[in-house]
């Protein structure tokens, strides 16, 4: 608790330190009753056929090569497993504020206020300009450097298998561009990243708005 200094009057209330409270990150989502109920009877169905078939590949075992009888029991017992993790799932839905709140700002263990978030290195790949146009790479770029992802953290890398001057042109100016490109996402929080998807919907919405306008001035 905070409750200050003898020449301040501190916070109303005190402020309670972000270490003297349990940190939940992420939380359960519980799976839809009508998205798996339909599942259950052909899942019950399987796991029955696949004991029969364990207990009958167990019970038979071939002479002549028990090395490899052996393995393949070891292989389908982890099937087995496996199988029966896939078909009851876990899905998790993390707190991005918590999550920011905890690794990505000062804290007590802390001070200087830089990411303890891990490092992310992202590798784009890109061939032949005329194949496989640079806007597209430069569309996929700009949506990895967008995300909300601590800047000094997050890499990308180009893979040019062409080598092409085109695609080394584009990404010398992208690169310049990004520094004030990426701030203004972040600044707008502009959905989707992408600039093509992006601006797509930006004209589709003004040409829904616009057209009747454009119609009585033809008119």
């Amino acid at each position: 608790m905070y409750h200050g200094d003898e020449g301040d009057a501190g916070l109303q209330g005190g402020m309670v330190e972000t270490t003297d409270r349990p940190w939940k990150i992420s939380r359960v989502i519980p799976m839809p009753p009508n998205v798996i109920s339909p599942s259950w009877l052909p899942i019950a169905i399987s796991f029955v056929v696949l004991c029969f078939f364990l207990r009958w590949h167990i019970k038979h075992p071939n002479e002549e090569a028990m090395w490899l009888w052996f393995m393949s029991i070891v292989c389908e017992l982890w099937f087995g497993f496996s199988w029966i993790l896939d078909q009851i799932p876990i899905n998790r839905s993390t707190n991005l504020a918590m999550l920011r709140d905890k690794f990505d700002g000062p804290t007590p263990y802390n001070r200087t206020g830089r990411s303890d978030l891990p490092s992310i290195d992202l590798f784009v790949s890109t061939a032949d300009p005329e194949k496989q146009s640079p806007l597209v790479t430069t569309n996929t770029i700009i949506s990895i450097l967008a995300v909300d992802y601590s800047m000094e953290k997050l890499t990308c890398y180009i893979l040019d298998d062409d080598g092409a001057l085109l695609t080394f042109e584009v990404m010398r100016r992208l690169a310049a561009s990004l520094t004030y490109g990426v701030p203004f996402y972040w600044k707008h929080d502009i959905k989707p990243k992408n600039p093509d998807s992006f601006f797509s919907i930006v004209v589709v919405s003004f040409i829904c708005i616009h057209v009747p306008l454009e119609v009585t001035l033809s008119v």
